[in-house]
């Protein structure tokens, strides 16, 4: 649902901002009303002319920072698909944040090529923001020492290290900072310090909220099917019990939001978990019709060959199924065969053991023999 109302969204209902890097950027009309429902809201507790200006003024600041930062986030997705092979067509920037609309790296058909790859990929963008937050604290940095009065109440570090917590609800804003900058002052501090909140709640939400599409839930995903050696079948079924508590809990928040502050901007959030929770019913469908690979999220769930074996050997065949693999795509490697031991008995057995879990909990702690990790599937190692 996602990728398809994005691509329609970029075709038709958004403006041309120009090519970056060899890949064309397209902003979304829907950000252009966001912004000035924004501006509109902040306009109508300010009386007098001058604070109508400051007003735009940092609101238009905001959107340029917050559009730069889900650009550069986008631009690690498609520069590491550049990287491994593939392009980019374009990127989105919407009201939900970007899409980077990529091709895959042609030529691979090994499933753990393809999935490393993919993991790569999705990790690329998330990686960003471990650069934009602390190149947005150095310009806090900069702008302190370059504008902040002597006997100011408030330091750098201490304004930084309130940006860095998300749940602080200190008070940087520009309306802040006003008490003791000049308003031009005020606003560039404010930017930088926004900058650096704002990067890391985006990290946090995309990585920590694992639900479709955002990078979490992706990197669950593929993580499960890469690492652990587990099926698309049930790494789908993992997602959907992951994404129907987290969406749930995104609507009631943005609910709350909405009765308490009246601003129809949380609703956002709350309208993109109905989005995701009728994504998660549409995976649901396509696991129970095995057909998980016509979704773009499970696009490695059907191999593009078969193997068996017969009287005289292995042998390779082009796999002419409609439906999804029922073997996993990897053995997991090292940590897959750990992860399974949990629930295979030792060669006594006597009990369960738990020497898998506790290696791949603390590998440089504990030690396990190969007897006790199973025996491994068929096909490579990730590694």
């Amino acid at each position: 649902m996602f990728g398809a109302i994005g691509r329609q969204s970029s075709q038709d209902m958004a403006v041309r901002l120009g090519t970056i890097c060899k890949a064309e950027v397209r902003l979304s009309y829907f950000v252009f009303l966001a912004f000035g429902y924004s501006v509109l809201r902040q306009m109508t507790r300010h009386a007098s002319a001058t604070e109508m200006f400051w007003v735009l003024v940092k609101e238009l600041g905001d959107q340029v920072i917050l559009m730069g930062t889900v650009l550069c986030h986008e631009f690690g997705h498609g520069n590491m698909a550049r990287y491994l092979g593939g392009t980019i067509d374009h990127i989105l920037l919407w009201v939900f944040g970007g899409i980077c609309f990529s091709t895959r790296p042609t030529g691979a058909f090994d499933n753990d090529k393809l999935l490393k790859d993919d993991l790569l990929i999705v990790a690329a963008g998330p990686s960003t923001h471990f650069v934009q937050a602390p190149a947005w604290g150095m310009v806090a940095w900069l702008v302190f020492w370059l504008v902040s009065p002597p006997g100011m109440d408030l330091s750098a570090w201490a304004a930084i290290q309130a940006s860095i917590n998300p749940w602080a609800r200190a008070d940087l804003s520009f309306w802040r900072f006003r008490a003791s900058l000049s308003n031009l002052s005020a606003l560039f501090w404010g930017w930088a310090i926004g900058g650096i909140y704002l990067n890391i709640v985006l990290f946090l939400f995309n990585v920590f909220v694992p639900m479709y599409p955002s990078d979490g839930a992706k990197l669950l995903v593929t993580g499960l099917m890469f690492f652990v050696g587990v099926t698309p079948r049930t790494a789908a079924l993992v997602l959907v019990l992951v994404t129907v508590p987290c969406a749930g809990l995104l609507i009631l928040h943005a609910l709350h939001g909405l009765a308490q502050t009246g601003n129809y901007m949380g609703t956002l959030s709350g309208f993109m978990a109905v989005m995701s929770l009728s994504e998660a019913y549409k995976i649901w469908q396509m696991r129970n019709a095995k057909r998980l690979h016509e979704h773009s999220l499970f696009a490695t769930a059907r191999s593009w060959q078969r193997r068996g074996r017969d009287a005289f050997g292995y042998v390779s065949s082009i796999n002419t199924s409609a439906f999804d693999d029922e073997a996993p795509l990897t053995n997991g490697g090292f940590c897959g065969r750990m992860c399974r031991s949990l629930f295979q008995r030792s060669q006594g057995g006597a009990s369960w053991s738990c020497a898998g879990c506790l290696a791949c909990l603390f590998p440089c702690l504990v030690r396990v023999q190969a007897r006790d990790l199973g025996q491994p599937l068929a096909g490579g190692s990730p590694g």
